[in-house]
């Protein structure tokens, strides 16, 4: 029993550790990721689920002027770059793909990306660093893997903040919903940008 155990970890430790190449080659096999995730952790349950939301939502309100001013500051020193193509092809094709880009990038983004980054590279890594190490290599990986400079900062605040939550609440639950909702205050904004 313990050699199956043992083989299953070291599976798992591999799939961490490598997960962000497979997303970052093979964006939709992330879904196996997903499966594997789930069928590894069959056993996790989430305690005190409204106590465990109430702290991540305050925490997240409170992060957000930061994340705010990080953008800002951001687009005053690298004016000359351009967006994320991904922002750049929503901000032209906004209401011919509207349903399509809610379902994307509000709810199957964070999934996806909440379970590679955090739930299997972070914790992969994290057997071989403390936690602010393994947090800061985490973020570092899920900042330059979204391939834009001028959104480097504010990717890797909300990248270590959302691996925060997740060593606090010890569920990947939570990251998901705050990714989600960072995802619609930006999917909000180039709306209201679009509109104006």
């Amino acid at each position: 029993m313990t050699k199956v155990s043992l083989i299953k970890d070291n599976l798992y430790l591999c799939l961490g550790i490598f997960s962000p190449v497979i997303f970052y080659l093979y964006g939709n096999l992330s879904i196996v990721l997903v499966a594997l995730y789930y069928g590894f952790n069959l056993n996790s349950r989430i305690n005190g689920v409204r106590k465990k939301l109430k702290y991540t939502i305050i925490s997240f309100i409170l992060i957000i002027p930061i994340i705010f001013l990080l953008s800002l500051t951001s687009k005053q020193i690298l004016f000359e770059f351009p967006e994320q193509a991904k922002v750049l092809e929503m901000k032209i094709n906004i209401y011919k793909n509207l349903t399509t880009n809610f379902i994307s990038i509000v709810i199957v983004a964070p999934i996806l990306e909440e379970i590679i980054f955090r739930g299997m590279f972070y914790r992969a890594i994290k057997k071989f660093f403390p936690f602010v190490q393994a947090a800061f290599i985490s973020s570092l990986i899920f900042s330059i893997i979204h391939q834009n400079i001028l959104s480097l900062t504010v990717l890797f605040m909300l990248s270590l903040f959302l691996t925060w939550i997740y060593e606090k609440t010890k569920s990947i639950l939570f990251p998901i919903i705050v990714h989600s909702i960072f995802n619609l205050l930006m999917l909000s904004l180039i709306l209201l940008e679009n509109h104006a």
